[in-house]
């Protein structure tokens, strides 16, 4: 996904969340991922906060994805 574009984080929030905007994302073309610090962390020992789940975009998408999830938040 990044090919040597950076990655920028248009959202946090609880795994449900994200899910429910990257799949959204993808319907309009738009490739993500997501970064949750609570698991990586509860397998290796460390703690983490559950809702606190990143999803991230290629740089040149940040726009258009924070337009999106803004636009699905007002529902």
């Amino acid at each position: 996904m990044t090919d040597g574009n950076e990655l920028t984080c248009v959202f946090i929030g609880s795994i449900i969340d994200v899910q429910y905007y990257k799949e959204r994302l993808e319907e309009l073309g738009i490739s993500s991922l997501w970064k949750d610090e609570f698991s990586s962390g509860t397998i290796v020992g460390l703690g983490g906060v559950p809702d606190s789940v990143e999803l991230l975009v290629a740089d040149s998408d940040v726009e258009s994805a924070r337009n999106c999830i803004a636009e699905l938040q007002k529902k």
